[in-house]
């Protein structure tokens, strides 16, 4: 079982205020990718659940998975699995696929500026990718500057 574009679908419909309330985790996500890209995957367990930022159930789940697991297939069986049998919709769906998203693209090495330049975004939609991107661009200045882990 996996998730189909028609569960997909039947799920997703969230509000622009869903999808912005949901910009936090896409900054941790961030934080996240770049952690990995600068110290490997071996610390990066320890560094979500230690980090009190990162309190979102579901994340801290993907970034085990991500760390504890060597196949993509299967990392994405078993995000899947939590997000069907949590059964969301609407905002809390589209958090956690953007979640699941992210992580998969983070496991499959693809690079963190290809990742928040266009697939991040193109989950958020035209109305909302300028949000994103936006934000994006913020925090690569501040890691340029100094500013971010």
């Amino acid at each position: 079982m996996n998730m189909n574009a028609e569960y997909v679908l039947q799920r997703i419909q969230c509000s622009r205020m869903d999808k912005q309330d949901c910009l936090y985790i896409v900054q941790q996500l961030m934080d996240i990718a770049f952690y990995v890209r600068d110290k490997g995957y071996v610390a990066l367990d320890s560094y979500v659940q230690q980090d009190v930022r990162f309190s979102d159930p579901f994340l801290k789940k993907a970034v085990a998975c991500l760390v504890d697991i060597g196949n993509d297939e299967l990392v994405e069986k078993v995000l899947d699995y939590y997000i069907i049998s949590g059964n969301y919709t609407g905002g809390q769906f589209f958090k956690n696929l953007v979640i699941e998203e992210t992580i998969l693209a983070i496991h499959r090495r693809v690079d963190a500026v290809q990742i928040f330049s266009f697939l991040v975004p193109s989950l958020f939609g035209l109305e909302s990718e300028a949000a994103v991107l936006d934000m994006f661009h913020v925090y690569m200045n501040q890691r340029r500057r100094g500013g971010r882990r």
